[in-house]
């Protein structure tokens, strides 16, 4: 047993068990028995096992930083990887990427893979994950958490003032003349946490509020045919509104496509705002109007504090993206009724 700081392999050996077995009882792991996580908590407690020190002290220098990031269905995650990458390529570190699907409010098979693979942080990109499983893995690995507004002691945060951003897209929409604003919100939350969509909502109904407007919100899916589905349905009920604020580029481009569809014109019959100001907003197939929250330099500077968290910072810290609304041709003056 060894006579300094104990580590995960004098929990393993009081234990009886194997370093893989203490790493999966830490991080509260499928596959567990009762009888095994009793030993190994037992062994923890009587040896004053700390798992943050211990964990990062008995880890080897990888020089690896891991993100994890739902699986790539959309160009704002890949922004923010080109980001992560542009910040590392001229340094020590490399970035190793773990995709996930699948993610329950109890465990994060991304997080939990880099884990296993013994990177020195972690960047996870918008995880639904409960805060309180989020929280303890913090204490056991330097952890940077990308778009969501949670707060923690334990994990640094890079989010985009998505309240500010949304009011954004209701002021161009209302200063155009339009009082018909449906937004299209994309039900993405999990169970107890504070996700962006979430905000650009909350951002929204104030900003209507605020304008002396009606609310309408439509609520579906991120992904392109999902939103493309909930627009058409919308437009089905006859009298559509004269613009539509849909909460991400990706489901934008679904809008679009029904509003095409149906015989509309953009933005002549409906306006269109996104949000995230992905690579091809800019097109000019779509030329969308959209909220600018900069993935790239989420990025980085996630980036950037994860190499903070390495160098043993433990303070919490936050970093908030201004956004900017990026005029183009999807949204004009509303039509006379």
């Amino acid at each position: 047993m060894s006579s300094s700081r104990p580590t995960i392999s004098d929990v393993a050996a009081a234990a009886g068990v194997s370093r893989a077995a203490v790493s999966k009882v830490l991080r509260d792991a499928y596959g567990v028995s009762p009888r095994m996580r009793e030993r190994v908590e037992r062994a923890i407690a009587e040896l004053g096992y700390r798992p943050r020190e211990a964990a990062r002290a008995m880890r080897t220098a990888t020089r690896t930083i891991g993100v994890a990031v739902p699986l790539l269905r959309g160009q704002f995650f890949a922004d923010i990887l080109d980001g992560v990458y542009e910040e590392l390529d001229t340094g020590p570190y490399r970035m190793l990427v773990s995709p996930f699907d699948h993610e329950t409010s109890e465990r994060n098979p991304g997080m939990e893979s880099l884990w296993d693979r013994e990177v020195e942080a972690v960047i996870v990109v918008s995880p639904k994950v409960r805060a309180s499983w989020l929280d303890s893995f913090a204490q056991r690995l330097p952890t940077v958490v990308v778009a969501r507004h949670d707060a923690s002691d334990h994990y640094d945060r890079v989010v985009n003032d998505d309240r500010a951003g949304a009011a954004l897209a209701v002021e161009h929409l209302a200063t155009l003349g339009h009082r018909r604003i449906t937004h299209l919100s994309h039900n993405v939350s999990g169970p107890g946490m504070l996700s962006p969509h979430a905000v650009r909502e909350a951002g929204y109904r104030e900003a209507m509020r605020r304008l002396g407007l009606d609310l309408s919100v439509v609520t579906c899916g991120g992904s392109e045919a999902e939103t493309y589905r909930a627009t058409a349905a919308l437009l089905d009920r006859g009298d559509p509104p004269t613009a539509l604020f849909v909460g991400s580029d990706q489901g934008a481009f679904g809008s679009l496509r029904a509003l095409s569809e149906h015989g509309l014109r953009v933005p002549d019959d409906v306006s269109v705002v996104g949000y995230d100001d992905t690579q091809f907003a800019s097109h000019p197939r779509f030329s969308l109007t959209t909220i600018a929250q900069y993935g790239t330099a989420m990025g980085r500077v996630a980036a950037d504090l994860a190499l903070e968290r390495i160098k043993a910072r433990t303070e919490a810290r936050e970093w908030v993206s201004q956004p900017a609304l990026i005029e183009r041709e999807s949204t004009g003056p509303a039509r006379l009724l």
